[in-house]
Order: C-alpha cells, then structure tokens, then sequence
C-alpha cells in the first residue's frame, strides 16, 4: 500500500467519521424520565419530533396530566409543535426545567 493510498483511506475515514457525529438527533438528550417533586415527565420520540407526557403523583389530580406534541429547536430546548411555544429546556448540569405548565419547574432525570 503505498503513501497516497494511506492518506486517501485516512481522510475517508475523518470524513466518515465526521458525518457520523453531525447525525445526533437534535433534542435526543430530553428522551428518558424525568422527576420534578410531585410530577413526572416522560419524553419519547415520534413521528420526527417528540412527545412528553407529564403526571402528577396525585390521582385525584390527574385531569390535570398533559400530553404534548413538541419539536426541537435546539439540543437543549423542545417547543411546542402547534404554535413554538417555549416547553422544556435542558440546562448545563443536566437539569431540565418545563414550561408546560404555570410556572417553571426544575426536574432531574431519573433513568
């Protein structure tokens, strides 16, 4: 094998493995479960875009759970899909805060 074929190989190689670091889904890291005091969040990925599905511990509450179709923006912020609404963010330590509901609420991943 001479130099050329070498270096021709290596730079495939880079190429190839470029490429393959470009293609993480943007918003994968929301996917998992999520606890944040007396609610429960669960991201899922559909149909090109995600889904999050938020309980409250309390039965008697449960009118009150969301199922919400959203789309990323970024790595670290899903929206809404029906109107870009700000819904949930992942923050630097890996914290994620919702905005589905009232108030900002923090919640840390729990698998």
């Amino acid at each position: 094998m001479n130099k050329e074929s070498k270096v021709r190989k290596f730079a495939l190689a880079a190429m190839v493995s470029i490429a393959l670091v470009g293609c993480k889904d943007k918003g994968s890291e929301f996917v998992g479960e999520w606890k944040g005091g007396d609610e429960n969040i669960v991201v899922s990925k559909v149909d090109g875009g995600y889904r999050a599905v938020s309980e409250l511990e309390n039965e008697g509450m449960s009118f009150l759970n969301l199922d919400v179709k959203l789309t990323a923006e970024s790595d670290k912020m899903l929206v809404t899909l029906q109107n870009q609404a700000k819904a949930l963010e992942l923050a630097s330590d890996g914290s994620l805060t919702s905005y589905l509901r009232n108030k900002p609420k923090a919640f840390i991943k729990a698998n």
